[in-house]
């Protein structure tokens, strides 16, 4: 083979992996840039503003909506708390605890849960639609049938930020958007500040059990988060996942051995913190000895569910595992702070349940 031709040869090979490169490499700095261009206003004019999501998307959608649907039920507490709830015209399953904030949410129209209903959509016709920002191709179908529609992610309190600053800005309800957040940002710089002295050897391990036994939070939730930001080990933070709640299975939760055993408090779960207790297999477990397995309360608001009220969770962990940092007084002094300011109503301990 010539020279000339060999030097061909390697060019051309040379451009392919540039090309490559930046089909793979570019990709991800897109991807990066759109993340970072969330809530990013990219025009406005006296009636309309074009936004992007957390999906990345640029949506133009009409300012101080009248109608809003959704299906993505996490999203109902954040407009709620936005003092939007009767503008919502549109949802899917929804808490007995969101109905007794918001009576109106009875006389909505059902299009679909955590699955949109395209045609109960089409027919509703509401001037803005919430969506998680995961589920692209709903995200578009909506916007196909002339309803803007904005993608959300709430999975960490980053993301919770985010969202309340989107939502704000295209709900008409900046101002309230940065109470909600500076209330949430204060909360989590003080539970900060509450377990920033705890030695790393005196750290408790626990775990977040989801709707069955065996399912664990692992580093990536929400859940296992609110547990290191409570001061404690998730033992199971560096768990291999594969789905939501991934299956660790009793025998690796053994091996574990946590000192404390947090149960989710959804409705859906399967097993009680007494079906644990009662367990003969789970009996040497430290958490069952020393009988700290505890469902996450409150009975009527979860406080692990996606949202700034997961704050509350995250105090309540500290109370549980370090009760010396927390009392209960500051609790539900936190508590009261909380609803008074996303609700306008106060609950008191046995009415809330925790």
């Amino acid at each position: 083979m010539s020279r000339s031709r060999t030097l061909k040869i390697i060019a051309l090979i040379a451009a392919f992996a540039m090309a490559l490169t930046c089909i793979t490499g570019c990709g991800g700095n897109d991807d990066t840039a759109k993340a970072q261009d969330a809530g990013k206003v990219l025009s406005e004019t006296e009636t309309e503003l074009t936004i992007v999501d957390q999906a990345g998307r640029e949506v133009t959608v009409k300012k101080d909506p009248k109608s809003i649907a959704l299906c993505y039920r996490v999203v109902i507490r954040f407009l709620l708390s936005l003092d939007q709830g009767d503008k919502i015209t549109g949802i899917g399953k929804c808490e007995p605890f969101l109905l007794e904030l918001q009576p109106s949410l009875k006389d909505c129209t059902d299009v679909g849960q955590g699955v949109a209903d395209i045609e109960a959509l089409a027919e509703l016709q509401p001037d803005l639609f919430f969506h998680k920002a995961g589920d692209v191709e709903t995200l578009e179908a909506v916007e196909k049938i002339g309803i803007p529609a904005i993608g959300i992610e709430i999975e960490t309190p980053d993301d919770m930020i985010k969202a309340l600053e989107i939502m704000g800005k295209v709900c008409g309800a900046e101002k309230k958007a940065k109470r909600l957040i500076k209330q949430y940002n204060d909360s989590l710089d003080k539970v900060s500040s509450l377990v920033s002295g705890i030695p790393e050897k005196e750290r408790k391990t626990a775990i977040v059990m989801g709707t069955s036994i065996g399912k664990v939070a692992d580093g990536t939730m929400l859940q296992g988060e609110m547990l290191e930001r409570a001061g404690a080990i998730n033992c199971a933070a560096d768990l291999e996942a594969t789905e939501l709640w991934p299956t660790a299975g009793t025998e690796q939760i053994f091996q574990w051995n946590p000192e404390y055993i947090f149960i989710t408090g959804s409705e859906s779960a399967v097993y009680s913190a007494d079906d644990i207790y009662n367990s003969k297999a789970w009996s040497e477990i430290e958490a069952v000895k020393n009988k700290n397995v505890y469902v996450m309360p409150a009975e009527k608001d979860s406080w692990e569910f996606p949202g700034t009220v997961s704050a509350l969770g995250i105090e309540y962990m500290i109370r549980t595992m370090y009760p010396e940092l927390l009392d209960d007084e500051q609790l539900e002094k936190d508590v009261k702070a909380f609803y008074e300011l996303s609700y306008g109503r106060v609950f008191d301990r046995d009415t809330l349940g925790y």
